[in-house]
């Protein structure tokens, strides 16, 4: 958690994603869901229901009020900006400088999810349980996200079962929207996780620098398995981090054959 010291006043916010509680998160997910808002109003509202306060807006010579329990913090604009910069990590920026949101969260506040009076399980922290094959799913229904209406729905569906272990499309088509979108964000906060942990795997280097990278990932498994089928299989079932840290050995080593190659090549 960060401590902010306003005047005599000590508060304390969190410092990344997986540092808010659930509450503070399904807010921020239903605050952004709201159109309109410019990044300095989402952070400046996200503070004030961390430390449970209200602003008076600008009350003359370019000042604010902050209202809370502990007192009343008069804050001239260029002070709150300072004070809201602590919530720079929930953005990124592209190339034309503009901020979006940029989930970073690996912590997985529905494990458990009831849907008109059905009980989904989901996966756990960081897709720390799920098989290699259901992440081949994650990836391919997330690449559908922008064009199928239907592909978010798809995409929780391969995370979540019932009591028996067994999927239902039609049950996680019933949950509320905040909620899916609470998922949706910790599914991408978890990709970027794993992009970082296994940047072999996701990103080929060298001629596959064009290559698609499921497709990659598929030539890496035929490396590993050697051509034998069953052995492919048993990648794919196996679990997701104990299939990534062999495709990346993998991918390390064809990264090397291939340079070593290009080397002969040019002798």
């Amino acid at each position: 958690m960060i401590k902010i010291n306003i005047q005599d006043a000590v508060y304390k916010v969190p410092a990344s994603w997986n540092e808010m509680t659930k509450t503070q998160f399904m807010f921020l997910v239903k605050l952004s869901s709201r159109e309109n808002l410019t990044y300095v109003e989402i952070q400046l509202k996200f503070f004030l229901h961390c430390i449970r306060g209200t602003v008076s807006k600008d009350i003359g010579n370019g000042l604010f009020v902050i209202k809370t329990k502990q007192g009343r913090h008069p804050l001239f604009a260029d002070e709150l900006t300072a004070v809201l910069e602590v919530f720079d990590y929930l953005f990124e920026i592209n190339d034309d400088n503009i901020r979006s949101i940029a989930p970073k969260i690996t912590i997985n506040h529905f494990k458990h999810v009831k849907s008109r009076g059905k009980s989904l399980r989901g996966p756990g922290d960081a897709l720390e349980d799920i098989t290699y094959e259901q992440f081949v799913w994650l990836q391919t229904w997330q690449s559908q996200l922008n064009v199928d209406p239907d592909a978010l729905d798809q995409l929780i569906n391969v995370l979540y079962t019932n009591s028996d272990g067994e999927h239902e499309v039609r049950t996680v088509r019933r949950m509320r929207k905040s909620v899916k979108a609470a998922i949706l964000w910790y599914i991408q906060g978890t990709m970027s996780f794993i992009q970082l942990q296994f940047p072999h795997v996701f990103k080929p280097s060298g001629d596959d620098s064009n290559t698609n990278v499921f497709d990659y990932q598929q030539r890496v498994i035929d490396s590993l398995a050697e051509g034998d089928v069953t052995k492919k299989n048993q990648v794919r079932q196996s679990l997701l981090y104990d299939a990534l840290y062999s495709m990346e050995m993998a991918s390390i080593r064809i990264e090397n054959y291939e340079k070593e190659s290009k080397k002969h090549k040019k002798q």
